[in-house]
């Protein structure tokens, strides 16, 4: 530790948890941006042996999806998980088990329309942060 006391522990991460995912929210939004432009660029950087290599994979690539089966039971399943409950998985998962930057960019691509993406997160960054400081305070102190 850095010599903090508890609180100081707890306002320190849950403050530097929500100012880094503002942060890469916001910065993740001109990457998306971005990228949409570099596309047209990249034809005229990028040699013409290498593109047309990848334009072999992409075609090769386009055959193997239209063999495959396209419904099953658990592309349904999926499917339906990820339009009830997409959102709110991301929100949950992100201070855990995904990076700030990463979930940061996962809500701002599918979910940056929503009006409650940022305070969910915000949220859910304070309140698991509270939760995991607290138990590492107390497995700390026994």
């Amino acid at each position: 530790m850095i010599g903090l006391d508890y609180w100081g522990t707890m306002i320190s991460m849950i403050i530097g948890g929500v100012v880094g995912f503002l942060i890469y929210y916001h910065f993740s939004k001109i990457i998306i941006v971005s990228t949409k432009h570099l596309t047209p660029l990249a034809n005229v950087v990028v040699p013409y042996h290498m593109r047309e290599h990848y334009n072999r994979f992409q075609h090769k690539l386009r055959l193997r999806r239209k063999n495959k089966k396209i419904f099953t039971k658990r592309n349904r399943r999926l499917v339906k998980m990820g339009k009830n409950y997409g959102m709110y998985t991301i929100i949950i998962f992100t201070p855990i088990l995904i990076s700030l930057i990463l979930g940061a960019f996962l809500l701002r691509k599918y979910y940056g329309d929503r009006r409650e993406a940022v305070p969910l997160m915000i949220v859910s960054i304070i309140i698991e942060g509270a939760i995991l400081i607290t138990g590492y305070w107390y497995i700390v102190e026994q």
